[in-house]
């Protein structure tokens, strides 16, 4: 069947009519107001491009773009277009298609050459996960035999435009397996044209309609070349709620030439808008009903009013859209009175958590670890401390999906006594016992942990021990963590200690010796897991660059389908067990605390870009780097000793020591949180499998959307033969309510504004830095990696956009974790919205040797990807370079001048100094003669 007529398509039509032409034909069956219209369908397709011998010629240059040159799609695409145009329609197939448009000028009552739309309709379009707007071709207002067959030529070529061609490489669909439809539809000469939502495509709100509207034909507002109105509509009452004129500079009509032409609009109409009330309703009402037909899934419908009549274009589902905002949301702490953070631990969990993770680690995990922590210093000081004398349990819990730790304190004259007596008795102990306890005892007894239930024969495992097995990894975590806690906050104190001190003896000398060091660049240039990882990859890269074959696959082949293309070739084994040892020793690097979130073993994206920025870049060898920024390391020493008189240098030694001696622990300490989650995950996945198995999960992930008590009351159902489906319906709407609460921004502190005090003392430098509200060129944040640089940006918000990561552009995101480092090797700068010097990315900035500036609070926000950046990591700004042109500033304007006084912060980091000053004196004098 090579044409079909709309009053015999439904949605069943899509394999032969395409998206469009199904959705069309859906329509007009139930009597909605669609243009009369028929299909060219994808046999006639499949038949032009046998005739012309096209099929193979088309797939092999199909497989030559290459993603990281755009220049490359639009090459192949205009050598396709070109053959598609040079090829003929043979006499059986020209025919049924001009006699079905005769058929269809009779129908219009037209002489002859009825002016239609001629509109592609892609088999892989107007799905619910995949839409395509934009992607493929219309050519409004043909008329006659010639341009019709012309036209339809133009909507196959169309099927492999630059644009399509890279739409369909990043939604991983084979072109092999695409086809193109045609749909010729009456033109409607519309007066006012648009697109309506049956829900809000920007905020996810179900409870309204949004149209957007324009005059004259709608592609003006398709293709984005004017600003159309905008109407937000109650659906309850399709009412409107809110408008916004748009500028309407333009406007497309047909052309008496078979064409059409772009028509400037009267300035006086501008400002007009271009529906009524009557008619904005009359669509709206349309809408709902389409919406109601297609089984209520939301739907982007194109429309058109020509005449005092409403037509319907096309309809197709709205694809990515949000879940429904959540309404009326309280950040109330858990208890009245009280005050919670997100910091330290919390800031590795920037998303709302899992029900089963906010459970058994932040709960219960964190909860027994604070308290084994606390008696282990207790051991270790001979002084008897009960952390829940000092705050009310639990440790951490959520506000609205969000993890928050306690900050309120209970008070009383004892607790004061007893944190001075920890403070000046028990630090030099536990600095010289603690950071010894984590490496030699607390890393290997939950590495122990973890290699136990690896060993575990999962499939012999009885239901509970699997459980079991989960509990008792995400107890081994969160002890580690506190464990780990010791040395982060040793290396986060002495590096802050360097670096104050040398703001102090270097400020208001920058005539004379330069920028002011800071003490990231005393801190590079050290062997470290971070660089060694890269070494591997680099290793594995040189090998793929000396075979020609392996090579060409790597370049060509996109990252997400690089493992399976290696498998393909014969010499592709030995690379894939190569990256299979290196994912068993980095794999379990998280890019999420909550274990519900995968492990880059099992999404190892960032990986596979790396190799191949490592293969087309063969000559980048990061043990040199990690030399040459020794060797500026140590040449810096030298000329900072000569700058200092000797106290100032004496002390310089000092604190420098320390901080290079402490601030390597934190990258080890933090490269083993969330170790255990590949086992972890291992174990929950099995067991997901059997429950869903016995009918009470629509999914082996749903395992962690429900809580320890429900997975008990599945496992005891499936002991007995029965299955919970309402397990599965918690399962899904707990998931649904965890991807709404991702739309929530969460406060810093809860309540809102609420200060951290103990008893009279104001903690509030302990506080969390809150966002930031830049709204000039310069965005101000924590300096944490020295340097600068100015390139431009690739805005990376979730590892979902891991593939747009451009090399040597700086990385913005909102914040990173291990699981992110492979795109440092291609980042030239790192710019986040939260995070500070003890976040991961400052680490990875570090060793990589590239400016960071963390903590802006709005960059992802500001920025876009493209858009050339100035990342200053000595000051901590970062320069959007066009604002700054624009406003005729030639440099960023300096950052507030510091106070000097002397805060709680620096009383506590001078008490620091004087202890270890204390230690050093007592070791001397301990020393025999």
């Amino acid at each position: 069947m090579l044409v079909a007529w709309l009053a015999d398509l439904d949605q069943s039509a899509t394999s032969f009519a395409g998206g469009k032409g199904a959705n069309l034909g859906e329509l007009f069956q139930a009597g909605f107001p669609v243009p009369p219209a028929f299909v060219v369908t994808t046999a006639g397709y499949q038949r032009f491009i046998t005739d012309n011998d096209l099929q193979s010629q088309i797939l092999e240059l199909a497989t030559r773009p290459d993603k990281n040159d755009p220049a490359t799609y639009a090459t192949i695409s205009n050598l396709i277009h070109d053959r598609f145009m040079a090829g003929s329609l043979a006499t059986d197939l020209a025919e049924p298609i001009l006699q079905a448009y005769a058929a269809l000028n009779q129908h219009a009552s037209a002489s002859a050459g009825v002016p239609v739309a001629v509109r592609s309709s892609a088999t892989a379009e107007d799905l619910p996960t995949a839409s395509f707007a934009g992607q493929q071709e219309t050519f409004l207002n043909v008329a006659g035999e010639e341009a019709l067959l012309a036209a339809i030529k133009e909507c196959w070529a169309g099927l492999w435009t630059a644009r399509a061609m890279a739409y369909r490489e990043r939604m991983h669909i084979d072109p092999a397996l695409v086809a193109m439809a045609v749909v010729v539809q009456v033109l409607i000469p519309a007066e006012v044209s648009g697109i309506l939502f049956t829900a809000n495509p920007t905020t996810g709100a179900r409870d309204e309609i949004v149209v957007n509207a324009g005059f004259g034909l709608g592609e003006v507002i398709v293709s984005g070349r004017v600003t159309p109105d905008t109407f937000l509509l109650d659906r309850e009452t399709l009412t409107v709620r809110e408008t916004k004129i748009g500028a309407k500079e333009r406007m497309i009509v047909p052309a008496g030439d078979q064409q059409t032409v772009v028509q400037s609009v009267p300035a006086t109409r501008r400002e007009q808008p271009a529906l009524s009330p009557e008619t904005l309703h009359e669509l709206a009402e349309l809408g709902v009903r389409v919406e109601a037909h297609f089984d209520g899934l939301p739907q982007d419908i194109e429309w058109a009013v020509a005449g005092g009549h409403c037509w319907l274009l096309q309809a197709r589902p709205i694809t990515n859209l949000p879940p429904p905002p959540l309404r009326d949301v309280c950040w109330e702490p858990p208890r009245p009175g009280t005050i919670w953070m997100r910091r330290q631990i919390v800031e590795h969990m920037p998303e709302p958590l899992s029900p089963l993770f906010d459970e058994l680690y932040l709960q219960e995990g964190l909860d027994q670890s604070i308290q084994a922590m606390v008696y282990s210093i207790s051991d270790l000081i001979g002084l008897e401390i009960n952390v829940w004398d000092f705050v009310q349990p639990p440790f951490a819990t959520t506000v609205n999906g969000y993890a928050y730790s306690i900050a309120s304190f209970n008070y009383d004259g004892n607790m004061i006594l007893i944190a001075l007596r920890v403070y000046t008795t028990a630090l030099p102990k536990m600095l010289r016992h603690m950071v010894p306890y984590w490496r030699e005892q607390a890393l290997p007894a939950y590495r122990a942990t973890i290699a136990c239930w690896k060993e575990l024969d999962v499939a012999a495992a009885v239901d509970r021990e699997l459980l079991r097995g989960m509990r008792e990894l995400a107890l081994a975590d969160a002890v580690y963590w506190f464990a780990a806690a010791v040395p982060l906050g040793l290396a986060r104190v002495t590096d802050a200690a360097l670096d104050r001190y040398l703001k102090f003896v270097f400020s208001g000398r920058r005539g004379k010796h330069g920028p002011t060091p800071t003490s990231g660049h005393f801190l590079r240039g050290f062997p470290s897991r971070t660089l060694a990882a890269q070494v591997k990859l680099e290793d594995i890269g040189r090998t793929i660059h000396r075979n020609d074959a392996l090579r060409m696959i790597v370049a060509e082949t996109p990252a997400a389908e690089l493992l399976a293309a290696l498998a393909a070739h014969p010499d592709g084994q030995n690379i894939l067990d190569a990256l299979q040892q290196y994912l068993a020793e980095y794999g379990h690097q998280i890019y999420n605390l909550d274990f519900a979130a995968p492990t880059l073993a099992d999404d190892p994206l960032p990986v596979l870009l790396a190799l191949k920025a490592a293969v087309a870049h063969p000559q980048q060898d990061a043990r040199a780097h990690q030399e040459l920024m020794a060797g500026e390391r140590e040449a810096l020493v030298a000329r900072t000793e000569k700058a200092l008189n000797p106290p100032q240098r004496w002390l310089f030694r000092l604190l420098l020591g320390w901080a290079q001696r402490y601030s390597p622990n934190r990258e080890e300490a933090l490269f083993f949180v969330g170790a255990a989650w590949p086992a972890l995950r291992r174990l929950a996945l099995e067991l997901g499998r059997r429950l869903m198995a016995a009918g009470s999960l629509n999914s082996p992930d749903d395992i962690f959307y429900l809580r320890s008590a429900d997975l008990q009351a599945a496992i005891t159902a499936r002991e007995e033969g029965a299955d919970r489906p309402d397990l599965a319906e918690l399962a899904l709407e707990q998931r649904a309510l965890r991807e709404a609460r991702r739309q929530l921004d969460p406060p810093v502190v809860v309540p809102p504004g609420g200060r951290l005090k103990f008893g009279p003392i104001d903690m509030g430098m302990l506080e969390p830095k809150a966002r930031a509200t830049s709204t000039g060129p310069t965005l101000n944040g924590f300096a944490v990696s020295p340097g600068q640089v100015v390139a431009p940006a690739s805005v990376i918000r979730s590892p979902d956009d891991f593939d747009q990561m451009l090399p040597d552009t700086i990385l913005v995101c909102t914040t990173t974790t291990p699981a992110w480092t492979p795109l440092f090797a291609q980042a030239k700068g790192l710019v986040t919205d939260i995070g500070g010097a003890l976040a991961h990315g400052s680490i990875v900035a570090r060793e990589y040797g590239i400016p960071a500036v963390m903590g802006t609070g709005v960059a992802t926000q500001r920025i876009t990807s493209g858009q050339r950046i100035r990342v200053d990591g000595n000051t901590g700004t970062v320069t959007l370079v066009d604002e700054v042109a624009h406003e005729g500033v030639d440099q960023p304007p300096a950052g507030k001048p510091k106070s000097r006084r002397l805060s709680l912060k620096w009383l506590l980091a001078l008490g620091g100094v004087a202890i270890g000053l204390a230690i050093w004196w007592k070791r001397r004098g301990d020393k025999p003669a």
